[in-house]
């Protein structure tokens, strides 16, 4: 769901843990200003391919706020039809994020635990907390600015995290949400941020010393909505399982107000 730049957003951003120089803190602060109080997506659709071709679409909706630089997300899910009416609940807090999942087959809300978060999405190559260090424009460790790039044939700003022992919101998950405390699975992220519109354009994770996933979209797929600009186009790369999920988004529109029936853990699967 940032982050679908979860979802991404999609696209939620909320504040970084730690201080930076005066330049990077105001390209991280364009980054955060691209994203509205409250937005609905009208529809997200996944796809994703493993190694030997095999294709599972997903398609969805998405409904997320900010309070107080607290992102609540919700990701209703309306294909395939073995996941129709799925839905996944995202509450950020300011010491532990609490995940819930509700599946029609089961019936009921379950919560995610910490050691969760780091795994697949619904069967697709983003996890949560892939998710969560781009929307959160790399909170949860120091950043540097290096030195520009094109992309594109478009300048970028480049920006590099290590991320820290305790990346906010990723905790080892004990039955109570997902409090601080896990180490990262990255050594390093690294974003292009296109310097007109202060959006990532593409996203690398390392570990070690190897590119493990890229978050890449095109700069023909840089949409405009209301004051606010994203990315309608995604692709993510798990480049050691050689499998890549795509996202594409249609509508994202910014509203004056949502239900609090869409952020209720006892009924944001209700909501549509």
């Amino acid at each position: 769901m940032k982050r679908i730049q979860m979802l991404l957003a999609l696209l939620l951003v909320a504040g970084t843990a730690q201080a930076n120089d005066a330049a990077t803190d105001k390209i991280l602060e364009c980054m955060r200003g691209n994203i509205p109080k409250i937005m609905r997506i009208q529809e997200f659709e996944l796809n994703a391919f493993d190694p030997a071709g095999g294709e599972r679409m997903l398609r969805g909706r998405l409904y997320a706020k900010r309070e107080n630089d607290l992102v609540r997300a919700m990701v209703k899910i309306k294909a395939p039809p073995d996941l129709n009416n799925a839905a996944y609940l995202v509450r950020e807090g300011v010491e532990r994020d609490d995940m819930f999942i509700f599946l029609p087959a089961l019936n009921r809300v379950r919560r995610i635990l910490g050691g969760t978060a780091d795994s697949p999405l619904f069967g697709t190559d983003l996890s949560y907390n892939d998710i969560k260090q781009v929307q959160n424009a790399f909170s949860g460790g120091p950043v540097k600015l290096e030195k520009p790039q094109a992309l594109e044939g478009q300048q970028m700003h480049v920006l590099a995290m290590t991320p820290g022992t305790g990346t906010p919101g990723t905790g080892t998950g004990t039955g109570t949400g997902t409090g601080t405390g896990t180490k990262s699975n990255y050594s390093l992220i690294r974003a292009w941020v296109d310097q007109k519109t202060c959006v990532a354009l593409k996203v690398e994770f390392y570990e070690g010393a190897k590119i493990r996933k890229r978050l890449s979209s095109p700069v023909k797929s840089l949409k405009q909505a209301g004051g606010n600009w994203y990315v309608s186009e995604a692709l993510m790369e798990d480049l050691h399982s050689k499998s890549h999920t795509t996202l594409k988004i249609t509508g994202l529109t910014s509203v004056d107000k949502l239900s609090e029936r869409y952020f209720n853990v006892s009924s944001f699967y209700t909501a549509d």
